[in-house]
């Protein structure tokens, strides 16, 4: 998933990077590069940056990805019957090949929160 800036001048890959909150403010920095670091969204008290992390929160929640997993058929019928998170595709094989949907989050404005 990646994760844009309020602004729309930073982004990053969510899975490599670690975001916090510093007061009002959220800032990501690249997992290992703590020097390497960008406002991400600026609210107007606290709060409302709590708010916004976990508007992230629930968007990554929302993205799955599932690796060489056995179901049983009504698993797998439930699963192909689903339309958020992720993409299945069926192959000549009849098995259920289930990929994560490119997902982005951008940090909501002030007035959206």
């Amino acid at each position: 998933m990646r994760i844009i800036s309020q602004d729309g001048n930073r982004d990053f890959p969510y899975e490599r990077c670690t975001v916090w909150i510093s007061d009002n403010k959220i800032i990501a920095s690249p997992v290992g590069e703590p020097e390497t670091y960008g406002r991400m969204a600026t609210y107007s008290t606290p709060e409302k940056a709590e708010k916004a992390m976990q508007k992230l929160h629930e968007c990554y929640t929302g993205v799955l990805l599932m690796q060489n997993v056995s179901l049983p058929e009504e698993g797998a019928e439930q699963l192909k019957n689903m339309t958020t998170g992720f993409i299945c595709i069926n192959n000549r094989e009849d098995n259920v090949k289930i990929e994560p949907m490119h997902t982005v989050f951008c940090f909501p404005q002030e007035d959206e929160i």
